[in-house]
């Protein structure tokens, strides 16, 4: 294997990384949590497009409370999230030329 075909190698590794990171920016997983009271939007690279807060629990004393939700329902997207592209990345690995 010359110099050239490492180049080609090296071309084609870089396209299909680009493809995945297009791929990882159009998966959204929608994520609530048990009261439906926070719902979130991530994308595949872990990016919050959206935050909804239920009017319900938006309360002074209840800050403490909300930000704990919302750590906790973020945690169910990132795994969910996590499943994506573990499946992307299985399908994905027999295209590579190896």
């Amino acid at each position: 294997m010359g110099i050239l075909d490492n180049l080609k190698q090296l071309a084609q590794l870089k396209k299909q990384a680009s493809q995945f990171q297009k791929m990882l920016e159009s998966k959204v997983v929608e994520v609530s949590s048990s009261n439906n009271e926070i719902k979130l939007k991530i994308n595949g690279k872990m990016e919050i497009l959206n935050i909804e807060i239920s009017a319900d629990i938006l309360k002074p004393e209840n800050k403490s409370y909300i930000e704990k939700l919302i750590k906790k329902t973020f945690l169910m997207g990132q795994k969910e999230v996590e499943k994506i592209i573990a499946d992307e990345v299985k399908s994905t690995i027999g295209s590579f030329p190896f």
